[in-house]
């Protein structure tokens, strides 16, 4: 459960058709993929939390079996149940089902473990229930034998012939229908397990000898009989499988777990409770517990030798070393041991201190180990006692200083160590003892014996240590100031250094040559270790192991390619080759690999998948590989993948149409954000630090514009735009010529307006006043009569200048008119001009020449005729902010009796008139008011009902 188990009860594991690994328990089901669980409960549609076995049919359906007798199954990522599949609650039975076959027809045929009925179910999900004996008599001469018809297997030949593996027996039939033919009494069949390839064994008792065994069939034939190689019931085998590798394996619920070769125990796992065993398809055994969870177990296991840290009291192996007369020296953090013949020989001697992490094995019989960068031990005179298994030693003696590296020299019999600063030697049977040293004044990174088997060492700068002289390394020039943290002799002339754990490079005649850049993939982490054994270069990480077949090859122009091993390792310390097997110290033990088995080791590649693919934050369809949308919209890929080796995965994706390389990590999840309409791809591909890329995988997506995304709708756009713009210019043009054609016809009628307020009948009447005034001798009021027409000559001349004139004006206008003709006409009548108080005389402006037709027909046509004193009255009052109403009323003859005497008159008045109302209707669209003229009675009923004129007159303010 702290892996990520819903319990530690788990009754079976299973893989399925997409590589999935499922496991069954009493709390749920979980679906694994080798990093991420996914579980599903009661809550999620199951009928039962407490799921006893799996099996998938053809359709990829996965049959989930209940411990309540209950069937449910998962299939498109849902939980099917007597709900939503409604003809589950047929399969439903107070036992579980044990399990089904599936015939070539697709029927599924459930079966019980411990009664004889069949429920068969067709691919159109019709059931139909076949009801067998509870008992059947085996032998037809029948001695009162009986046994039970407990099915435990059921298969269907080509022919269509059913077998029935039975408590009493094999028995065949025609049709499920019909009766029984006998087939074999020869074994009482306990169990049977179905393997691939029409491969299965069974568990069964002989019944000549009640011996119990382990039967073998191939295709339905028996093809071996095997004794269980331990005292165990019969009943107790939980599982039986043969690996991919041949070997057999057992799984009892009391006795643990067995492997087998040549019906041999090779390993005894003691796993409490053994259920299910299962082989995945990266070849890893996979064991289910009833109460321990799950194990996995490397496929590799039989193919090497591995001997776990229990051995060396729970500590790992830091350091190795060869043993000149065979074997391997470890060490451990507190003891040493030598490895000779599958045998381990300890050292007479436990470390207190700090861990033994550096071991050398010396010529002259004294080992050599200690702490890197702290106080060494030589032990003199190392023997072997095999009898004892230990080691024991005559003296030792201890660094007089820490050390940081050892070097031997076995040509010289010499030992070169380092500290800080000082390179110090020693005679080999003199260690630590008499020395001679040198102190560099720089810090020492690494000390090494060339190909010539001169010393070099290693700081900012290379030199070379040689008759106890420090002299530059010019060769190696080119690697100063660079740390070289291992080195490698391959023969004569070449050499291979490791820099700082990040790049090889192979050195020969003065010239290095970078063998990580030739590596067909790189190696992600630093390089920790080496070892050449002619022709094969083994590399190590922390966690990994390394084969490059002929690193030389790169001398001559060619590829060097590496291989990876498909094996994880706990902090790897120390790698070492001898007689043809790698030796590889790590926390988890040692482990001996032979060189033969490390080349067949194949990587297993991860499996990706998309695991989840959100659309605006909502998840979508993931089945079917693709998926259109319109618009804008947030795409959320979040992948995963089926890997059940150790190891993280890094995944690399590229969407073709909008990237042009892959990008690589090892994260999880990509967002595309508002692609731009168009088709795309996304690749997605997998690999381990160990393996290769797998095979991409796709999606494609497919972004349909919207109706404003579509470039047809740009050029609409456009088209629209540029005839909005084109019917807008007209449009203006129009009420350009439109205002011209108002304002010439407005300057038209003002001055035909002017025309009529200058008739000659007008002049002639006023300069015959004045002459009349003259003769009888009132010069004074012809005076000022000349003087009033003078002014309104020059008024009606300045109103021309202008289309609007201040209220004030024309009023003052207006009065003037009104005088003069008072004069001429012996003040035959008054006239009153009366304002309302809402209307602003001093700022309004009017059109000008408006009134006056009016006001002259009043005095002409209604106030000339009577006998009587006549009235004039003028109101003005505001209609609204841009409108005024002017009334023009008279106490004259009226309408009719006016008609009458104008038809004898001048018509300059009614074509002033007419032009003044004219006027009105086009100043009134120029304002966008509307204008009036309305031509009543002032006193209906009476002789004399005068005229009244109402006019509708558009304004302004200010200069407006």
């Amino acid at each position: 459960m702290a892996d990520g188990l819903p319990s530690n009860t788990v009754y079976q594991v299973f893989q399925d058709s997409k590589d999935f690994i499922w496991f069954t328990t009493n709390d749920g089901v979980a679906r694994y993929d080798g990093s991420h669980f996914d579980y599903y409960r009661k809550k999620d549609g199951l009928s039962s939390n407490e799921i006893v076995k799996i099996q998938e049919d053809s359709f990829g359906r996965l049959w989930l079996f209940n411990l309540n007798g209950t069937l449910n199954f998962f299939w498109n990522n849902t939980i099917y149940n007597s709900v939503n599949a409604p003809f589950l609650d047929s399969l439903t039975t107070k036992e579980f089902f044990h399990k089904f076959f599936q015939d070539t027809d697709k029927r599924i045929y459930f079966y019980y473990n411990h009664r004889g009925d069949i429920f068969a179910l067709d691919s159109q999900n019709n059931i139909q229930k076949y009801l067998i004996p509870s008992t059947l008599r085996y032998d037809p001469d029948a001695k009162d034998s009986v046994d039970w018809m407990i099915i435990r297997y059921l298969t269907k030949e080509e022919g269509g012939t059913y077998t029935l593996w039975t408590q009493a027996g094999l028995f065949k039939m025609d049709n499920l229908s019909d009766k029984f033919s006998f087939s074999s009494d020869e074994f009482q069949i306990t169990e049977v397990f179905p393997g691939k390839e029409q491969i299965f064994f069974s568990t069964a008792v002989e019944k000549s000898s009640s011996r119990k065994v382990i039967l073998k069939f191939v295709h339905g034939i028996l093809t071996d009989i095997m004794v269980p190689p331990l005292k165990m019931k019969s009943q107790l085998i939980r599982s039986i499988l043969e690996d991919d590798n041949g070997f057999l394996w057992i799984s009892t619920f009391e006795e643990g777990i067995f492997c087998l070769w040549n019906d041999k125990v090779i390993h005894h796992f003691d796993i409490n409770e053994g259920q299910a065993i299962i082989q995945d398809k990266e070849k890893n055994i996979w064991i289910s517990s009833m109460n321990d969870g799950a194990y996995k177990i490397n496929p590799l296991l039989n193919l090497h030798q591995h001997y776990d840290k229990a051995i060396f009291g729970q500590s790992g192996i830091t350091a190795l070393a060869s043993n000149p007369g065979g074997g391997i020296w470890c060490a451990t953090e507190k003891r040493i041991s030598l490895f000779r013949g599958d045998t381990f020989y300890w050292l007479e001697f436990l470390n207190e201190g700090g861990p033994f992490n550096q071991i050398q094995y010396l010529p002259n019989n004294t080992l050599l180990t200690g702490q890197k960068s702290s106080l060494f031990y030589a032990f003199r005179g190392i023997r072997v006692n095999a009898s004892t298994r230990t080691i024991s030693y005559h003296s030792w003696t201890l660094s007089p200083d820490p050390l940081k590296q050892i070097v031997l020299n076995p040509a010289k019999n010499e030992v070169n160590t380092i500290g800080f600063m000082r390179l110090v030697n020693y005679p080999s049977d003199q260690l630590f003892q008499l020395s001679s040293s040198i102190n560099l004044k720089e810090r020492i990174y690494y000390l090494f014996y060339n190909a010539e088997n001169v010393l070099n060492i290693n700081t900012k700068t290379n030199y070379i240590y040689r008759d106890n002289k420090l002299e530059i390394n010019n060769e190696l020039a080119c690697l100063n100031h660079h740390t070289i943290t291992d080195h490698l002799v391959i023969n004569d002339t070449i050499e291979l250094f490791n820099i700082e754990g990040d790049s090889l490079f192979l050195f020969t005649s003065g010239r290095l040559h970078n063998l990580t850049a030739s590596f067909d993939h790189p190696i992600e982490f630093q390089i920790k270790h080496m070892v050449y054994n002619d022709p094969k270069l083994y590399l190590s990480t922390v966690n990994h192991i390394y084969i490059c077949d002929n690193p030389l090859l790169i001398l001559k122009g060619k590829k060097a390619f590496i291989q990876p091993v498909d094996l994880d390792f706990r902090n790897i310390h120390d790698i070492l080759i001898q007689k043809g097997a790698l030796y590889i110290a790590s926390d988890d033990g040692l482990t001996m690999i032979p060189d033969t088995s490390l080349m067949d080791i194949q990587p297993s590649l991860p499996i990706p998948y998309f695991q989840a693919i959100l659309v605006n934050d909502q998840e979508t369809d993931r089945e079917g590989n693709r998926m259109t949308l319109r618009g804008n919209n947030r795409i959320n890929f979040s992948f995963s993948s089926k890997n059940y080796s150790s190891g993280p995965v890094i995944y690399s994706y590229m969407l073709e149409g909008m990237d042009k390389d892959w990008i690589t990590g090892g994260g999880n999840n990509v967002i595309y954000q508002n692609l731009s309409p168009g088709k795309y791809m996304l690749k997605l591909k997998a690999r381990k630090a160990t393996s290769p890329w797998s095979k991409p995988i796709t999606f494609r997506i497919t972004i349909r514009s919207t109706i404003w995304q579509h470039p047809l709708f740009y050029i609409l756009m456009g088209i629209l735009f540029v005839a909005l713009v084109a019917l807008f210019i007209i449009r203006r043009k129009n009420q350009q010529l439109k205002q011209q054609e108002i304002d010439h016809q407005l300057v038209t009628l003002e001055q035909k307006a002017l025309q009529s307020m200058m008739n000659p009948h007008f002049i002639f009447n006023a300069l015959g006043s004045i002459q009349s005034f003259l003769l009888r001798n009132k010069s004074g009021e012809a005076g000022l009569y000349l003087s009033q027409f003078a002014r309104l000559i020059r008024q009606n001349l300045s109103a021309i200048n202008s289309p609007m004139i201040s209220l004030e004006e024309e009023i003052d206008r207006l009065k003037n008119y009104l005088d003069l003709e008072r004069l001429r006409m012996s003040e035959r009548f008054d006239y009153t001009v009366e304002m309302d108080d809402t209307v602003p005389e001093d700022d309004i402006q009017m059109p000008s020449m408006i009134l006056q037709p009016y006001v002259e027909n009043a005095v002409l046509h209604g106030i000339s005729a009577i006998d009587y004193r006549g009235l004039i009255r003028i109101l003005i009052s505001k209609q609204s902010e841009d409108v005024l109403t002017i009334t023009i009323e008279d106490n004259g003859i009226g309408l009719q009796r006016s008609a009458v005497v104008s038809q004898r008159s001048e018509k300059h008045l009614h074509l002033g008139m007419g032009m003044t109302r004219k006027r009105l209707e086009i100043l009134g669209k120029k304002f966008r008011v509307k204008t009036s003229v309305d031509i009543s009675e002032a006193f209906p009923g009476s002789p004399n009902p005068g005229t009244r004129v109402t006019l509708v007159v558009p304004v302004s303010y200010g200069g407006e």
